[in-house]
């Protein structure tokens, strides 16, 4: 979605592709949200033998900016969607006017979303997502880099509204481009399963099953402490 607005080009997650171990397999089988292959991209093939250097991820990922820059222009912001809290963040902020948005979805619906996907428990489930947010926001802490706190329910059932928050936040006009995410001019090859689905690249769409489903509303009461932070960083 920011990767439609004019100004804006995201590479998906970068750390993933500069720290893959098998860049032959992503290179040549990965498609990029440009609907080419990564060896055939405008973008990634320039960077392909940086990522499959023996540099650290730092060095590489300097280099990646260079390229980028010298490729969409000065003026044009990065969108790096990684989902972690890399090392290479204190370095970008110190080196860039870096800005980070922190992406939180419901701690229910996360939940059962990975409960179909691998079976374990709701609870572990749960257990997990606090401690994975625990952990990466004492990380930012650690840091000191600020973030805009942004919920995905309210991505996804109210894009505009959002969207203009995270503009806002950015220091970016806001452009009703953001909301038709198959505009985008990104050149993502791994990361968001949407950059090759057509449908899902369509618009904002929520899938609620999770609030259909009884055992997970009432496990869910059993961890109550796990709302408090849910309503800061979802709501």
């Amino acid at each position: 979605a920011l990767g439609a607005h004019p100004n804006i080009t995201g590479l998906g997650e970068i750390y993933a592709v500069l720290n893959n171990r098998d860049h032959t397999n992503l290179f040549e089988n990965s498609t990029c949200s440009c609907g080419k292959k990564g060896a055939e991209c405008p973008f990634w093939k320039q960077v392909r033998e940086i990522a499959e250097s023996n540099k650290s991820v730092e060095i590489k990922y300097l280099q990646t900016l260079s390229v980028f820059y010298e490729t969409f222009g000065e003026e044009t912001i990065l969108i790096d969607s990684s989902k972690n809290s890399y090392s290479y963040l204190k370095k970008l902020a110190a080196e860039y006017d870096l800005q980070i948005v922190y992406l939180t979805r419901d701690f229910r619906s996360w939940s059962y979303s990975r409960f179909i996907a691998n079976k374990k428990p709701i609870f572990l489930q749960m257990i997990r997502w606090y401690l994975e947010n625990k952990k990466l926001l004492s990380v930012l802490k650690k840091y000191n880099l600020n973030y805009l706190s942004i919920g995905y329910e309210e991505l996804a059932l109210f894009p505009e509204l959002t969207l203009g928050k995270i503009s806002d936040y950015a220091g970016i006009s806001f452009s009703e481009k953001m909301l038709m995410p198959n505009n985008t001019k990104s050149h993502i090859i791994t990361g968001n399963i949407a950059r090759v689905d057509s449908l899902k690249k369509a618009g904002f769409f929520y899938d609620p099953k999770w609030l259909l489903s009884f055992r997970m509303n009432w496990i869910s009461w059993l961890f109550s402490f796990f709302h408090k932070m849910n309503n800061t960083l979802v709501y």
